[in-house]
């Protein structure tokens, strides 16, 4: 079968590979469509893994039910990669994303190819029927949506909290979205790029800046954010988050900077306000539920954030348009 193989240092092939079997309680999923993730495009994150077939955000039809499996050949669905013990230390505590078998479990090879085996512990846990009326396409958001929903409940969002969004690329749009869904409000948002911008409003931001984060305190009622949600590396943007927390306000990041770039933190200020730092990472399978609810329901536009959707043939074009910002969201099509 075919997949799009990442050899490193930015190098993409789409090449045979062996084409798995489903096992007893597996499935083999023909991928109909998998969205790429700002982590693909991360060459010191992916380069030790390489070369390696990427892609995490699949969704498609059974072909191969193993033995055992709760799934019929012809269903539509979304497979998450990884899942959880959910009865370790860290997943009683609800940290599941950092549960040792959450690390272990992976689908195979990855999600930018034809064909992927899905293992037995994540048909059990967190392999979903999708509803007919909601495409394969907008299915591929159900991962980083859940990603999202995790976060704010992480966060302790709570309806009527003022939230700071901080870059509106596709995850920072689903944040508003999802605050939108969860009733905080008023909502603002920081994003260099106009289109981006206007976007945010129309899906939900009361107000948006192109850099400065005081220029929002007037939309969040005169007062600072209870949550602020990061979804960019830019560490000057990371620094400018912290000024948009009010008192006893959260700040989280969504995304990591490279290893050994330090982030200017003003730890006074931080103290005597009592602003707590925190990241998320992933989401486990209730999450994933909540999120595909939120999708069948139309409480998410999927179309306002999928800009590319591009075939397995043309991923260097997919990865190009990502990279470059032209994309907002590209969802490769095998």
């Amino acid at each position: 079968m075919r997949a799009a193989v990442y050899h490193g240092e930015g190098r993409l092939a789409v090449q045979d590979v062996p084409e798995p079997a489903a096992g007893p309680g597996e499935l083999l999923v023909r991928v109909r469509a998998c969205g790429l993730c700002g982590s693909d495009l991360m060459g010191w994150y992916q380069d030790r893994r390489a070369p390696v077939v990427l892609g995490h955000e699949p969704a498609g039809e059974v072909i191969q039910a193993g033995a055992g499996s709760s799934f019929d050949v012809g269903a539509r669905v979304f497979v998450h990669h990884h899942v959880p013990c959910m009865s370790c230390r860290l997943c009683r505590a609800g940290r599941d994303t950092l549960c040792p078998q959450f690390r272990r479990t992976a689908i195979e090879p990855g999600g930018l190819a034809e064909r992927v085996r899905v293992p037995a512990e994540i048909v059990q846990a967190d392999v979903l029927a999708l509803p007919d009326h909601l495409p394969d396409w907008a299915a591929t958001l159900i991962e980083p949506l859940a990603c999202v929903i995790r976060g704010q409940r992480l966060a302790g969002l709570v309806p009527g909290d003022r939230v700071a969004v901080v870059g509106a690329g596709a995850m920072g749009l689903l944040e508003i979205q999802a605050a939108v869904a969860a009733g905080a409000g008023p909502i603002a948002a920081v994003e260099p790029r106009a289109e981006r911008r206007e976007l945010a409003g129309r899906l939900g931001a009361r107000a948006v800046a192109s850099s400065d984060p005081a220029t929002l305190a007037d939309a969040l009622g005169g007062e600072l954010a209870d949550r602020v949600f990061v979804c960019t590396s830019d560490r000057r943007a990371i620094a400018g988050a912290l000024a948009l927390a009010g008192p006893g306000g959260v700040v989280q990041l969504f995304a990591p900077t490279p290893p050994g770039e330090p982030v200017p933190l003003d730890l006074g200020s931080i103290f005597f306000r009592e602003v707590s730092i925190q990241s998320t990472y992933s989401a486990g399978p209730r999450d994933t539920r909540a999120a595909l609810e939120l999708l069948a329901a139309g409480a998410v536009d999927a179309a306002a954030l999928i800009s590319h959707r591009v075939p397995l043939a043309d991923v260097e074009e997919a990865f190009r348009l990502a990279r470059s910002g032209e994309a907002l969201k590209v969802v490769v099509e095998p």
